[in-house]
């Protein structure tokens, strides 16, 4: 491990479009001690002619027959020699200060294991569209595992620069198993031992394009990924600790958006003892809306019927939760009417995220 020195490991896959870009932000840094570590998972373009055209030794490439993203990065990892490690995606660029800025954060703030910025989504032609924290939560630091589990606040690893002992200390690598997301799952475990610290500041330039690995890779692979990560978060001791606030918020997002359709892991959910730390108010109140989702559609009546009543169970001067229950059984097709006019008078509804406006909208989950 070289003292100071930055790591960039950067999985490419036939990614020769915006390669040189990527590449040549690395170059244009005002932080002179860094390394690229480029991993070529199998790729048939011009990739390998493009990383061997650049002469700088720091720029390292190693090939491995096609395994996937998160297979690439940890053998990244193995290679890597500095202190610090960050990403960076071959469509992506960072900002010429990106890396001095993190590593100062890093240097000035013993704390912190990690260190994350700002960064700007843009369109296939480099065009600013977003910046990270005008859609995410802004500014968030030190124990950040409550709002990471909700909310992949970092919008990309390349914005995320950690230290390395921190990685070895607790083994935290990349899970393969997951080949979306990947690194919202690291990054989560990392928040389970190490305080984060909030550099506001543009550190990368993250391009949403159509060659992309969020809309070119099949949804259901996607999806099982999705619920990978979120079955691991609820097995980690952790989460119990997490605030009420945060854990209704995460089983919000998985029993509702992730899970419908999916009855027989939505009940393996609502019997995890994560779902039992809730109070009887959340645990309630997430099985009512739960079978509302399905009772909208006049599907599995059996099923929502005996979760609106263990909901009813769980608080039985709940108003809702009786009306509800009372209704499914009298008449599914009235209590539809009835949730539709609560729906109405609440005025719900949910702002469009930049994965959402890219076409690539699965729950709440960032690209790669």
């Amino acid at each position: 491990m070289q003292t100071g020195l930055v790591s960039i490991i950067m999985p490419v896959y036939n990614g020769e479009q915006y390669l040189r870009q990527a590449i040549d932000s690395a170059l244009a840094q005002s932080y002179p001690q860094w390394e690229l570590v480029v991993v070529d998972d199998g790729s048939s373009d011009g990739t390998a002619a493009i990383i061997r055209s650049y002469p700088d030794p720091r720029v390292r490439y190693a090939y491995q027959e096609n395994r996937g993203q998160a297979a690439a990065l940890n053998r990244g990892l193995e290679l890597a020699q500095g202190e610090y490690v960050t990403t960076l995606d071959a469509d992506d660029w960072l900002d010429p200060d990106s890396l001095r800025q993190r590593v100062a954060c890093l240097v000035d703030h013993p704390e912190f294991g990690v260190a994350y910025a700002d960064g700007i989504y843009c369109n296939a032609a480099g065009e600013a569209v977003l910046r990270f924290t005008e859609h995410m939560p802004s500014g968030v630091a030190g124990d950040v595992y409550d709002t990471l589990i909700v909310s992949p606040f970092y919008g990309t690893g390349a914005a995320v620069l950690v230290r390395r002992r921190v990685i070895e200390q607790h083994q935290v690598y990349y899970d393969d198993r997951i080949v979306w997301c990947q690194d919202w799952d690291f990054y989560i475990r990392l928040a389970e031992k190490a305080n984060f610290g909030f550099v506001p500041a543009v550190a990368i330039f993250y391009r949403l394009h159509n060659a992309g690995m969020t809309l070119t890779m099949p949804g259901g692979r996607r999806l099982e990924s999705l619920l990978r990560l979120r079955f691991k978060v609820l097995a980690s001791p952790r989460f119990l600790q997490a605030t009420e606030e945060q854990k209704a918020a995460f089983f919000y997002d998985f029993l509702i958006k992730d899970l419908y359709g999916r009855v027989a892991d939505q009940e393996r959910v609502f019997a995890s003892p994560a779902y039992g730390s809730l109070s009887s108010n959340q645990a309630s109140r997430l099985l009512r809306l739960t079978a509302i989702e399905y009772l909208l559609k006049l599907e599995q009546i059996p099923t929502v019927r005996r979760w609106l009543v263990a909901a009813w169970r769980r608080k039985p001067f709940e108003p809702r939760n009786a009306l509800a229950a009372v209704l499914s059984y009298l008449s599914p097709a009235l209590a539809k009417k009835v949730v539709l006019r609560w729906k109405q008078s609440l005025g719900l509804s949910q702002q469009a995220s930049p994965f959402e406006m890219a076409g690539a909208s699965l729950g709440t989950v960032s690209k790669g």
